[in-house]
């Protein structure tokens, strides 16, 4: 697949200047394109740049709101609830993480509510931003549209948003990093396999009448449904994701007839240090990455490597040689920068 290298601080710099052209104040612009790129960064293309064209396609329709008003609806002790008022999620999301930082500083523990917010990005953004702090980050996300687009292990209708989780907390080294999709695979990753028109793997998705299919356009034309991961695992998972992220906050669940839309999330933040001086944690999680590290490969296999460690290898990488876009992807972010009259 034919790729276009571009470095980092350029492509923040276009796609900064292609969210101000729609109307987005600067640090919506400058947040924005930061977490993009990043996700590019870390090797995530599924959240990074290929998302500019269709944020300013929900923009234009006014689905995404520039210049919104984010604000607290509900706070109570350790627990604060952001309305996002349907700005991008991950300026809504930046906002709330902070907040609950404030949070877990003062109490040990901090839970913050996320409602009708847009797509909020990488959980992972986030949860490492909170072990940053040295702090254990927990997050949960129920994502629309209304009506889901995964079936429930069993079934072959929508029911559910892909409906990531994420858990991170600190080391001396780097953060420990779980963050994925209780669906099979994210949907970016499934947009990004159709819009290069190439076939996807057997168990990623079934057809309308709930047949496997290999075929991304039986998901995006003709009402077809991701599959969750591990089968019954991943969906009760995600059930599970549902109810933190939509019922708990009062967004409901996607499925509900009154989904409020978008993504709403949980974010928790527990401080280590009310449990046990943070030096001793972040020692022991060091020697807890050199055990897993150390243990002898199965065949097949080179090394067994930790939860985020092969995210924080691309990046190094990528930082110094540049990011890999496909050609495709890129001539769309192009057209969409010609059109607004940005200079590439």
């Amino acid at each position: 697949m034919a790729q276009k290298i571009v470095f980092a601080n350029e492509l923040k710099t276009l796609c900064e200047n292609i969210f101000l052209s729609v109307g987005a104040s600067s640090e919506e612009a400058k947040i924005v394109s930061e977490s993009l790129v990043e996700s590019n960064l870390l090797g995530v293309d599924s959240h990074g740049v290929m998302r500019v064209p269709d944020y300013v396609r929900m923009v234009k329709e006014g689905r995404i709101k520039v210049k919104a008003e984010i604000k607290v609806i509900r706070d109570e002790g350790a627990t604060i609830l952001v309305d996002g008022d349907f700005g991008f999620g991950q300026v809504v999301a930046r906002k709330a993480a902070n907040l609950v930082l404030e949070k877990a500083n003062s109490y040990g523990v901090g839970v913050v509510g996320i409602v009708r917010s847009n797509h909020i990005g990488r959980l992972g953004e986030y949860t490492t931003l909170v072990a940053e702090h040295d702090m254990v980050g927990l997050m949960f996300c129920n994502s629309g549209p209304k009506g889901g687009i995964v079936a429930p292990y069993g079934g072959a209708l929508r029911r559910f948003g892909t409906n990531p989780l994420s858990i991170a907390f600190p080391s001396h080294s780097r953060p420990f990093l779980l963050d994925f999709a209780t669906s099979i695979v994210a949907e970016g990753k499934l947009r990004r396999k159709y819009m290069l028109k190439e076939k996807v793997p057997e168990g990623w998705i079934i057809d309308g009448e709930g047949n496997i299919s290999t075929d991304p356009a039986d998901f995006y034309e003709r009402n077809g449904a991701l599959l969750p991961f591990g089968e019954h695992k991943g969906y009760a998972l995600s059930m599970a994701v549902d109810a933190l992220g939509g019922i708990l906050t009062g967004a409901h669940f996607v499925s509900h007839p009154e989904f409020s839309g978008g993504n709403n999330a949980l974010l928790i933040a527990l401080k280590i240090s009310s449990f046990r001086p943070i030096d001793d944690f972040k020692s022991e999680v060091d020697e807890f990455f050199k055990v897993i590290n150390s243990t002898p490969p199965a065949k097949g296999f080179q090394r067994v490597v930790v939860p985020g460690e092969i995210e924080y290898g691309i990046r190094e990488k990528r930082l110094k040689e540049g990011i890999p876009i496909d050609l495709e992807i890129w001539q769309r972010i192009e057209d969409v920068a010609k059109e607004l009259g940005v200079p590439i």
